[in-house]
């Protein structure tokens, strides 16, 4: 008769002697099911404890590692198919049960069901010999109060001094200048540890009904008796009231977060450098890294598409391969879109707080991108098509014809107030665009064709970016002296566009001859100029 509730058996090994704590003493659970299907009996494992600590598996430390590395490079835990994957465990509930496993050795915390919700604790870390992270949870306000605790932004080691209380800290970006007598300046990065004791004079995280905000707790006897002290005398204080809560206080300040041992980026001599203009043979991620914190205000990218797979496409009526090279050939989609990630926030630290960012690209990659924009915590404004009158047919007569690309206008921070020229927009002339009405509002639908052939003099790249949509997206979103940056320079028409418009720029590129091409392109333009060939912005 098959058995539908299971046997539970209590095995003791024997032990060697009664002295308390001499000899091995270990209990084993062992769990026995009987199949109701087949009558066939399996075991499962399902608890053991032993008086002493066991210790970290090798398999333990590999599921850590694989959490870890997600928590560094896509800002949060991995879900449970690819764990499953890398682990190769067919079903969710032996991930669940090997969780419960690293939960009991005090090895990680987690929501219930939820492989996202995964936490390292402080032996976890210890085991896999990693510094603790630390979750940076988005802005907070110093000024008034501000709807402030957004979503996770992103996962960032601690300094060693910080290490202890790991599992009691977070991360937030001050907005506003309401503490800079404190040293807390718009932008910073602050290190809060979660606690409900502290003292008067205390820098503190203050939660309201209606937000956040950073400000020095002041008690006193006499009134006000409890308060919120700026640290800037143009703002008043703020008498604590019933409603209010502080849920946090200040570790550290000004960037908590170690900085990784960087050279200036004077160290790395750029390729070609002219004022205003700079270019650099480099992997984008190693020169963004030398930026500056908020210090660009745009960032125009037109990243690989990842489409290079041997198809073909038409150019000038002929039949040619869609193949560009290898820096355009996918990696698989949890690859690509961990690269799009990775860029997507090293350009995210560059940025000032008000400053934005343009990515163009078509149905291949810009989903992704727009995935990692909102992962990295960018807010998006618009997405544009720009459409091309004159694109190519398709050639299997399968689909529709492809007459457009997309581009994404995001601003780093959801409440600061970004550059757009409305009314140049609006009123401007732009001949090139046959859909733009003179006088009413620029709508989210470009026509404009693809490069002339006076752009191609010297030389193509085979996603090059026609000069009058890099020009309308300067002008849009940019002022006279701005910098901007494009980390996938190609042939560098947003470098272009910027000189001619009074902007610096800073391109970035891994293949030398497009920089060339950009060299000559450059060079024929600041000679024009400076000749009074063409007309300055």
């Amino acid at each position: 008769m098959p058995l539908e509730h299971g046997i539970l058996v209590r095995v003791q090994a024997p032990q060697q002697s009664r002295e308390p704590f001499e000899g091995p003493k270990r209990l084993i659970f062992l769990a026995l099911w009987i199949s109701a299907f087949d009558n066939r009996p399996f075991g499962r494992l399902l608890y053991y404890n032993n008086m002493k600590n066991e210790d970290v598996t090798k398999r333990q430390k590999e599921v850590l590692k694989i959490i870890y590395d997600s928590l560094i490079t896509a800002g949060f835990p991995p879900s449970f198919s690819e764990l499953k994957e890398r682990l190769k465990i067919s079903s969710n509930q032996s991930l669940l049960d090997f969780f419960s496993i690293l939960e009991k050795k005090n090895l990680i915390s987690r929501e219930e069901g939820s492989a996202r919700g995964i936490k390292i604790l402080k032996k976890g870390y210890r085991a896999i010999n990693a510094r603790p992270l630390a979750p940076v949870v988005g802005l907070t306000s110093a000024g008034s109060f501000t709807e402030a605790i957004e979503e996770i932004d992103a996962w960032q080691p601690l300094s060693k001094d910080v290490e202890t209380i790991a599992d009691d800290v977070m991360i937030l970006r001050v907005m506003g200048d309401s503490m800079i007598n404190a040293n807390i300046k718009d932008g910073d990065l602050i290190l809060f540890k979660k606690t409900n004791e502290f003292s008067s004079g205390d820098i503190v995280l203050a939660q309201t009904p209606d937000g956040t905000t950073v400000k020095r707790f002041i008690s006193q006897n006499k009134p006000p008796y409890k308060f919120l002290k700026p640290e800037n005398p143009k703002y008043p204080i703020i008498p604590f009231t019933d409603e209010m809560e502080i849920i946090g206080k200040m570790v550290k300040k000004n960037n908590p977060i170690p900085e990784k041992n960087k050279k200036n980026i004077e160290a790395q001599k750029p390729y070609y450098e002219k004022p205003r203009f700079k270019l650099y043979y480099a992997n984008c991620l190693d020169i963004l890294a030398d930026l500056p914190e908020n210090s660009v205000d745009m960032v125009f990218a037109d990243p690989p598409y990842l489409l290079s797979n041997g198809g073909f496409t038409v150019h000038a009526g002929r039949r040619v391969s869609v193949n560009k090279g290898e820096w355009d050939k996918s990696g698989g989609l949890k690859k690509d879109f961990e690269f799009h990630l990775g860029w997507i926030k090293a350009v995210k630290r560059i940025l000032k707080p008000n400053g934005t960012i343009w990515i163009s690209g078509t149905y291949h990659s810009i989903y992704q991108c727009g995935f990692a924009l909102q992962v990295a915590g960018f807010h998006i404004l618009n997405d544009i098509s720009w459409f091309k009158p004159n694109a190519s047919p398709n050639l299997s007569c399968r689909y529709f014809t492809a007459s457009h690309e997309t581009l994404l206008w995001a601003r780093k921070d959801k409440k600061a107030k970004h550059t757009f020229n409305y009314d140049l927009m609006k009123n401007g002339t732009w001949p090139e665009d046959v859909l733009k009405k003179p006088g009413f509002q620029m709508r989210s639908v470009w026509a404009m064709g693809t490069p002339k052939a006076i752009e191609k003099k010297f030389g193509k790249h085979p996603t090059q970016k026609p000069e009058n949509l890099l020009k309308r997206i300067v002008l849009a979103s940019t002022n006279k002296g701005d910098l901007i940056v494009d980390p996938f320079t190609g042939s560098s028409t947003t470098g272009i566009a910027a000189y001619l418009l009074g902007r610096n720029f800073i391109g970035i590129d891994t293949d030398k001859n497009y920089l060339d091409l950009s060299i000559k392109r450059f060079e024929e333009l600041e000679y024009n100029m400076r000749n009074k060939l063409i007309r300055k912005s």
